[in-house]
């Protein structure tokens, strides 16, 4: 006769749930743990990377300032030689120091041979040009009031015939070709708006940019 087996009916334990949550709080706590010391020894390295940002911008300043110098006394001699002169300014932006001339300042309209009149600027202007270090970029620039005859199809081409004429007179009083740069834009960098005969004539301009 087969004897049966005793059938254990252990009660399920409803506390085992507690051993499953206090392994996730260990585990938790060790996560905020590592994140803490993560982030203190993030803080000590940005402080340390800061410190070398602040210490190479204080290196970098000092040229800055003597550029800035530089600059000014170049300016300097820049206004006295166009003192007289109407339709030239000369600044300093982002480029280096800006030379601007009106078109009418250099040429007639529609031309691109500099005007007789204004060589007497440009001379004395070459000659502080060519005693200033950096190279040069001539851009011409016009309104956007397209061509009609004369010798140049396009707002294009007489940008850039003027930006050449005016490099070919620098070079040929003495300054290295080898500084110069330029570039025609037609009327797509226009100082102001072109809706009124007095935006469209600061439009109209050679930009004369020394870069140091």
């Amino acid at each position: 006769m087969r004897r049966r087996r005793r059938v254990s009916h252990e009660r399920p334990s409803h506390e085992r749930w507690l051993i499953s949550y206090a392994d996730f709080i260990t585990l938790m706590f060790t996560f905020f743990v590592a994140l803490y010391a993560l982030s203190s020894t993030d803080t000590k390295k940005m402080e340390k990377f800061s410190g070398s940002l602040r210490q190479a911008f204080k290196v970098i300043d000092e040229p800055i300032s003597f550029q800035e110098d530089k600059h000014k006394a170049v300016i300097e001699d820049l206004r006295k030689v166009i003192t007289d002169v109407s339709g030239v300014s000369v600044k300093t932006d982002p480029r280096g120091i800006v030379l601007t001339f009106s078109d009418t300042a250099l040429f007639a309209s529609g031309a691109a041979d500099i005007k007789q009149e204004a060589s007497g600027a440009l001379e004395k202007l070459s000659k502080t040009i060519n005693g200033t270090p950096g190279k040069i970029t001539i851009e011409g620039h016009t309104d956007n009031i397209p061509m009609s005859g004369g010798k140049y199809a396009s707002n294009w081409e007489l940008s850039t015939a003027r930006a050449a004429s005016v490099l070919s007179f620098f070079v040929g009083r003495g300054v290295d070709p080898n500084r110069f740069s330029i570039a025609g834009y037609a009327e797509y960098r226009p100082l102001t708006s072109n809706e009124t005969e007095e935006g469209r004539a600061k439009n109209r301009r050679v930009e004369m940019i020394i870069s140091q």
